[in-house]
């Protein structure tokens, strides 16, 4: 019997430092971020090294941590509850929902429209030097786009001085709403800076601006909404 408690221990070590591994590798370094101070980046792949009843071993691409486990365990059984708490007081203290968006949905009904515009609008400021008196674009303008004599005497002239008009307030107010995304949802909800899930969502909003604000809420809530029906 004297031996079975540490063999016992040894498993039990093994398996919760398996599953952290391998299922809670962002737990890991919100660890990391709120109890040692790291910024994202550098707790980016922490990795469980070790266990013991008052310490977390927890190893970077650079250095190996010890975060306190307090009070410390009486026993390796007690290490579930206590690393579900202590995560929770992770998020708390960095700002963290426990609710994680791990998709990208694409634009729907007024998001296209919305997402187009700004595109076209994009395009055409892009366009504007090969725009001139003579092309086809210039000649489709002239037909189709309204001319206001206090901008120009045509409607390309007004197009082209119109869009001049305008590109750095919008360039703005689209970088501010793509910044806003990333600032107040996407770190908040557990989606990685610089990830490619993090690029669809601040490109898309870029572009797409409100609605993509507006779906991702929804995405929250169906989440939500998800992990409170497993509860019940």
């Amino acid at each position: 019997m004297a031996t079975t408690a540490p063999k016992d221990d040894a498993a039990i070590k093994a398996r919760i430092i398996g599953h952290m591994n391998r299922d809670h590798a962002a737990e890991l370094t919100h660890y990391l971020r709120a109890f040692a101070g790291l910024s994202p980046r550098a707790a980016r792949g922490a990795q469980l090294a070790d266990l013991t009843l008052d310490t977390l071993h927890l190893t970077t691409t650079t250095a190996t941590h010890k975060i306190p486990i307090s009070p410390p365990m009486t026993s390796l059984s007690e290490s579930r509850v206590r690393l579900v708490d202590m995560a929770q007081q992770a998020q708390r203290k960095l700002g963290l929902s426990d609710i994680r968006i791990t998709t990208y949905t694409p634009p729907q009904g007024g998001g296209i429209a919305s997402f187009a515009g700004v595109a076209f609008y994009f395009v055409s400021a892009l366009a504007l030097p090969w725009i001139m008196p003579g092309t086809l674009a210039w000649d489709v303008l002239d037909r189709f786009f309204p001319s206001f004599g206090f901008f120009g005497g045509s409607g390309a002239e007004t197009f082209t001085w119109l869009t001049r008009l305008i590109v750095v307030p919008v360039l703005l107010i689209h970088v501010t709403e793509a910044w806003w995304i990333a600032r107040t949802r996407l770190e908040k909800h557990g989606v990685e800076l610089g990830s490619g899930l993090w690029w669809l969502w601040t490109a898309n909003t870029f572009f797409e601006g409100a609605p993509a604000f507006w779906r991702f809420d929804r995405l929250v809530a169906a989440e939500r909404a998800r992990k409170e029906g497993v509860k019940h």
